[in-house]
């Protein structure tokens, strides 16, 4: 088992530093990965076992990512790729960060707050970068222990203007929200530009709803579509129904004298969009059924488009 350090009251972790941890794996264990085309599956884990057991902290380190990811046709496995984390102990910072990150989410471990807490803590002091937000965001919610949202919110800063852009996506969230700093959209939107810029789905997720809802900018529903199609194409597949309504709010523009603005291009848009939404979204779900309700009302929509122009 791991020994813990025991960071109970522990809110100030050393400082930020210049340079952080760097994810190195050993040349063996580099060379096994690199056959993946020739060595598959459990040929693979074998090999890697096999270096582990001769003091290779690094074949520990890639089993257990290839075990929590599913990766290289072996079947994922969140119990078995945090206990390789956890066999690699404290000689990496990262698997540090990815033990912490089994016990917050409670993939692979009970969840545990506390134990998270103090591994994230670890990690961060190890140099590891994403940990030090990661901890900072716990400080933030008081989860695991006190709450120091100061501290918290300076751990994400500085790991933000450093360029991590999962740092930028938390750190612009508390700006947006107002979370334990003074509220500033712009300054906001501006951080999640950096970490959009990085392909952070998240980030780009909010950009679509500050700019739908103008937040700190005008309203821009072209730029809101866009926006929420990266989120998708990133991997945030609940993003296919914002960017349907997106599509919706530009494609049929309702006018103070009763009449319409419809534009049947935008309005197919939409509903692939919905299509997409509605293939994604859990079975049986409310936005589930809301897709395809929408879906069914955009194709009448567009159907009379055509009538009125063929007219």
């Amino acid at each position: 088992m791991l020994g813990f350090v025991l960071f109970a009251g522990l809110t100030q972790i050393s400082a930020i530093p210049d340079e952080f941890y760097r994810q190195e794996y050993s040349d063996e264990t580099i060379a096994v990965v690199s056959d993946a085309g020739v060595q598959q599956g459990e040929k693979i884990a074998r090999a890697l076992e096999q270096l582990a057991e001769r003091g290779d902290a690094s074949a520990y380190e890639a089993l257990g990512e290839i075990y929590a990811n599913g990766s290289f046709g072996i079947p994922r496995d969140a119990v078995r790729g945090c206990d390789y984390f956890e066999k690699v102990g404290d000689r990496r910072a990262d698997a540090l960060h990815n033990l912490a990150t089994c016990y917050y989410s409670g993939d692979g471990r009970r969840q545990d707050y506390v134990k998270a807490r103090q591994l994230y803590a670890q990690a961060a002091d190890g140099g590891w970068r994403m940990a030090f937000c990661a901890y900072g965001n716990m400080l933030v919610r008081s989860e695991g222990g006190p709450e120091n949202k100061t501290e918290g919110i300076r751990l994400c800063r500085a790991t933000a203007i450093l360029g991590d852009p999962d740092a930028q996506t938390d750190y612009g969230t508390y700006l947006l929200t107002g979370n334990g700093v003074e509220r500033d959209p712009v300054a906001a939107r501006f951080m999640l530009e950096q970490a959009a810029a990085q392909n952070q789905r998240n980030a780009a997720f909010l950009l679509g709803q500050i700019h739908t809802r103008g937040d700190g900018t005008p309203v821009d529903h072209a730029a809101a579509s866009e926006w929420f199609e990266r989120a998708y194409d990133w991997g945030r597949r609940d993003a296919a129904y914002e960017a349907a309504r997106s599509y919706l709010r530009r494609g049929y523009i309702q006018k103070e004298d009763g009449t319409a603005t419809v534009r049947p291009e935008l309005l197919s848009q939409c509903l692939a969009w919905l299509e997409k939404a509605e293939a994604v979204e859990p079975a049986g779900s409310e936005r589930q059924t809301s897709a395809a309700d929408l879906a069914r009302l955009v194709g009448k929509m567009i159907a009379a488009a055509g009538r009125d122009r063929d007219d």
